[in-house]
């Protein structure tokens, strides 16, 4: 009996963590709206940097809805602790990323603005998807 119930709560992680794994369009789409925000400072016009901002910050609120209805579940989940430092490191890098492609325009150099803008989309897009591994290992773990 006790072993049934055990491989009953192992089968429903294993769901839950299927069906938490965002879709394919998601952390491309995302990577996108993040490099929009990294460069925002290329604009050099705080109406139009604000506006660029406002406007990637609408795309994320979709998302999530996308998301939520989609998988049935809320980008604002609890992470574990793997998937939490990796939250944490995604997040660090995003604003170092914009802090430099800020300076990049102070500065006057606006062509490594592009390389910021990368490296924002490559932190949301592949780093997402290993968020979403990590995280999933963790419920399957019961973490």
């Amino acid at each position: 009996m006790a072993k049934a119930t055990l491989d009953a709560i192992s089968a429903d992680r294993q769901k839950l963590a299927c069906r938490t794994q965002a879709p394919a369009w998601y952390y491309p789409v995302l990577g996108i709206v993040t490099a929009a925000i990294v460069s925002s400072p290329a604009i050099n016009n705080p109406g139009w940097m604000a506006s660029v901002i406002a406007g990637a910050c609408a795309v994320i609120v979709f998302l999530e809805y996308a998301y939520r209805k989609s998988t049935g579940f809320s980008t604002n989940r609890i992470p574990g602790p793997r998937s939490l430092l990796v939250l944490i490191g995604i997040g660090v890098l995003v604003l170092v990323m914009l802090f430099v492609s800020a300076l990049f325009t102070v500065v006057g150099q606006q062509a490594w603005i592009v390389a910021t803008a990368a490296i924002g989309f490559l932190t949301m897009f592949p780093g997402g998807l290993f968020y979403d591994r990590i995280y999933g290992a963790e419920l399957r773990r019961g973490l």
